[in-house]
């Protein structure tokens, strides 16, 4: 009884040892350097990677864009440009 479980045992073993490799292995590893499979993976890992910089790039242009319209604006009005700074005088209190 005994040697028939360890014979179970190695059995079970052995096949999730020969199992492990190919289990382990990602979309690139078995699909060969050529394949479409492969292709699609890296394609999309790409677009993965660069879509937050499109984003913080689009935001970014958006703001320079309506800001500059602003001093454009107000250099066609006449009026000083727009100032970022907070003058005390210029206060109220």
């Amino acid at each position: 009884m005994l040697k028939r479980l360890f014979l179970i045992l190695v059995a079970l073993t052995t096949a999730l040892l020969a199992r492990a490799a190919r289990s382990l292995a990602c979309a690139v590893c078995l699909g060969g350097a050529s394949d479409s499979v492969t292709e699609g993976y890296n394609a999309s890992v790409l677009f993965l990677m660069a879509t937050p910089y499109l984003v913080v790039a689009s935001i970014v242009g958006g703001l320079v864009f309506t800001y500059r319209r602003a001093l454009k604006r107000n250099e066609k009005a006449g009026e000083e440009a727009l100032v970022l700074s907070w003058k005390r005088e210029d206060s109220s209190r």
